[in-house]
């Protein structure tokens, strides 16, 4: 339970820093390569939450042995974790997204700055770009991701709590 709660706390806090540099830093510097900075603390406060809820059923002896890669943790997460805590279909695609975005920053080739957005090509120079209004939506699903991997959890401890 005390690694499910030292996750939970990094995901809390990666999603204020997040939140911190999106709304406050960014608007004072205007650098875009601080929405950057918003993304990479907005997928490990998601990764970090995914760790947590992998932690609390581990704890519950309800998984198996917690997997080493990331990968593997998140293929036990949509395997085991989504059924059980009938997780909505946009929190696997909102995380997908996030790796995705996170995978093409670090394998691109060239990245630049138009109009206030930071723009990311990969090697056949299909581009993504990254913008405050879209990383405030992807603010919003992490909160929300948090506050329902919290809410799960505290209720599952209330039933069980209840029972015993």
């Amino acid at each position: 339970m005390d690694s499910f709660i030292a996750a939970s706390d990094v995901a809390r806090k990666k999603t204020r820093v997040a939140d911190h540099i999106l709304t406050q830093t960014y608007p004072l510097v205007k650098d875009p390569k601080l929405l950057i900075a918003v993304l990479q603390n907005l997928y490990d406060a998601v990764g970090m939450g995914i760790e947590a809820l992998l932690e609390y059923e581990a704890s519950r002896d309800r998984l198996p042995t917690l997997p080493e890669t990331f990968d593997a943790r998140l293929v036990l997460f949509r395997q085991h974790l989504v059924p059980r805590y009938d997780m909505p279909a946009e929190f696997l695609r909102f995380v997908g997204e996030l790796r995705e975005t996170i995978n093409e920053h670090r394998k691109s080739p060239v990245e630049f700055i138009r109009r206030g957005e930071f723009v990311i090509c990969d090697e056949g120079y299909r581009i993504r770009t990254l913008n405050t209004e879209q990383l405030k939506r992807y603010l919003l699903k992490t909160k929300a991701f948090i506050g329902f991997m919290e809410e799960k959890v505290n209720r599952n401890d209330a039933i069980i709590a209840q029972r015993g």
